[in-house]
């Protein structure tokens, strides 16, 4: 039977509208944004690191790819875990859902359009019984606390080491947006197979109230992990808010794409090498109108401040970019 004249089909009607150029056009955007967002939310995201925790491994400005098919494949748009193939190992540094004690400032959540989400280190897996001794170390006339780290695997009778050496911080910490960072000191740690900077000193003691600084230590449950940030002093982790389940580990930290020191916490500085050398109390400062045109007037809209006084003193952190995360 034929179609009645003058009433297009349904299949013409389709196909008009698809040969519409505009039409055409944005169909095709919105699949490509779809399979973006999809891409980002189970294969690779692009996350930015927006506090100190992780100085100096991790600075503030720092963007950084973080593989989520590292551990396990997860259902696109949702971070529902629907197969796993592998675990953490010790010492990586991952992504992950923050345990509900973790959620301390306004509008923090695990869940919703805007998820808090941490980024640590490995330093304690399933069944490990974790030591943390105290040690005062005398360096530059001034005495800095170390917290060693001692692990023992589950089934076996001996402590291991995170062995550490002191080191100069040279260059290193030039280009913080953190003062607080320049009054610890620098260390090398040792994980099995590799080295990595952590930052020490004596608010390390914050945190001595956990059992994982008593001479038994804490052993970590079946299915939780121990995080700690590199920069121990100033980082929020297990010593305080306890264990990370397995499940709630989203992706392993991969490479540095971008990086960008908007030097929103030491405006005031006139040199970041200074700064680093001198400290916070001895750096020469801008006074003034010159202070405030470095700094801008605080009560004005972020996005003003950004466009008249951010963009013009930003310095971008080159040599970070491509850095392979370990």
């Amino acid at each position: 039977m034929s179609e009645p004249q003058g009433i297009p089909s349904k299949k013409s009607l389709l196909s008009a509208i698809f040969q519409d150029e505009s039409v055409s056009s944005t169909f095709s955007f919105v699949a490509i944004v779809v399979l973006v967002l999809a891409f980002k939310s189970s294969v690779l995201d692009a996350n930015n690191i927006p506090s100190g925790s992780m100085i100096p491994t991790l600075k503030i400005g720092d963007f950084l790819f973080v593989n989520k098919m590292r551990y396990s494949f997860r259902m696109p748009f949702t971070e529902k875990e629907l197969f796993r193939y592998d675990d953490p190992k010790r010492g990586d540094i991952v992504t992950f859902i923050p345990p509900e004690r973790a959620m301390t400032e306004p509008g923090d959540a695990r869940d919703g359009l805007f998820p808090k989400r941490y980024v640590k280190r490995v330093i304690g897996l399933p069944g490990d019984t974790i030591r943390i001794t105290l040690t005062n170390v005398h360096r530059d006339g001034h005495y800095s606390t170390y917290s060693a780290i001692d692990y023992k695997e589950k089934g076996q009778a001996e402590f291991k080491k995170y062995n550490y050496k002191e080191i100069s911080p040279g260059e290193l910490l030039y280009d913080l947006d953190n003062t607080r960072a320049l009054s610890a000191f620098l260390y090398k740690e040792e994980k099995p197979g590799f080295e990595h900077y952590v930052l020490e000193g004596s608010d390390s003691l914050y945190y001595h109230g956990s059992d994982c600084y008593k001479q038994t230590g804490c052993t970590i449950p079946e299915g939780h992990y121990m995080m700690e940030g590199d920069n121990r002093p100033d980082s929020s982790d297990s010593r305080y808010w306890g264990f990370v389940p397995r499940e709630d580990v989203l992706g392993k930290a991969a490479m540095i794409y971008f990086s960008v020191n908007w030097r929103d916490s030491v405006c005031q500085y006139k040199s970041g090498k200074e700064l680093a050398e001198k400290g916070p109390q001895q750096a020469e400062q801008y006074e003034g109108l010159e202070l405030r045109n470095k700094c801008g007037d605080p009560s004005a809209n972020w996005l003003l401040r950004t466009i008249l006084y951010r963009i013009p003193r930003m310095e971008i952190r080159w040599s970070r970019i491509g850095t392979i995360l370990r």
